[in-house]
């Protein structure tokens, strides 16, 4: 897929009622690509629900209902997609939740609460995705995961483990799919300023005394820094950038920042990586 070639392509955009993905879906639409903005309300980027479900701006953007949670779901929405367009280009997998509390008290109900959407979403996607995709030689992958899959948080662990996997999905998918000229790559943004604080949720059992605390002082500096963080439209704009390359990375970091604590990630000993996430999120 070369460079200005998003026009006419068809794009579908997962969690783009808001956040990195409302800010792709409608940087998809400026370059002149058919958006369908997949959410649960079914609504447009910035938009209040609405029981229209014709085509927004032209006819470049619509609104899809899909419950990512839900195997039926995804998959009549993609086939949807499908019987209209007849073909399907890129597929950008923004939705995700954050799951705090922890470990001890967190059950596998929570995780698996977690992981329904972060991860378990991409793949009910992909199993309907890729066969068309497949059948027309060509398509692109773009799987919207986290720094936090590289350096797990504290408190947020469930949450690292959610974007870790999707990152070792993603590096997967790359290796199955080359033989037909599919895609994917996986977009590591640092702190973005989104709803996504405001809607953190925590895990069924209460936080006992001992890590109050502590938990307390994490999760102050998390929702410190999301909303001291860029912009979504700077993650939505490597989004992009990423489905126009001919060659696309296999992971993009998102943040100068970031980028850098990633590569010393890689050059230190963990014991050190180690410590300076506990002076930053627990001291």
């Amino acid at each position: 897929m070369m460079k200005n070639t998003l026009r006419g392509r068809v794009v579908l955009v997962t969690g783009a009622s808001s956040g990195i993905g409302a800010a792709a879906a409608l940087l998809f639409a400026e370059r002149g690509s058919t958006v369908y903005c997949a959410s649960r309300r079914g609504i447009l980027p910035g938009q209040s629900p609405n029981p229209d479900s014709g085509p927004g701006q032209a006819g470049i953007l619509y609104p899809l209902s899909m419950d990512l949670t839900s195997d039926a779901a995804v998959t009549a929405g993609v086939e949807a997609i499908l019987r209209r367009e007849g073909r399907l280009d890129v597929l950008v997998h923004a939705a995700g939740d954050g799951l705090a509390g922890p470990i001890e008290v967190s059950a596998a109900e929570d995780a698996a609460r977690q992981m329904d959407v972060n991860y378990f979403g991409a793949l009910r996607l992909l199993g309907a995705a890729l066969p068309a995709m497949r059948k027309q030689g060509e398509g692109r992958i773009i799987l919207v995961g986290s720094v936090g899959g590289i350096f797990s948080i504290p408190f947020q662990t469930l949450y690292s483990s959610s974007k870790a996997a999707l990152t070792m999905l993603s590096d997967g998918l790359r290796l199955e799919l080359r033989p037909f000229n599919i895609q994917c790559s996986v977009i590591l943004p640092g702190d973005v300023k989104t709803g996504f604080t405001a809607a953190r949720r925590y895990v069924r059992t209460p936080c006992p005394e001992a890590y109050q605390q502590a938990m307390k002082r994490a999760i102050s500096v998390m929702e410190r820094d999301e909303q001291g963080g860029m912009g979504p439209e700077k993650a939505a704009r490597v989004i992009v950038k990423t489905a126009e390359a001919n060659r696309p990375r296999a992971r993009l970091v998102v943040g100068g920042g970031y980028r850098v604590l990633v590569m010393l990630n890689r050059l230190l000993p963990y014991s050190i990586v180690e410590k300076l996430i506990r002076l930053t999120y627990l001291k």
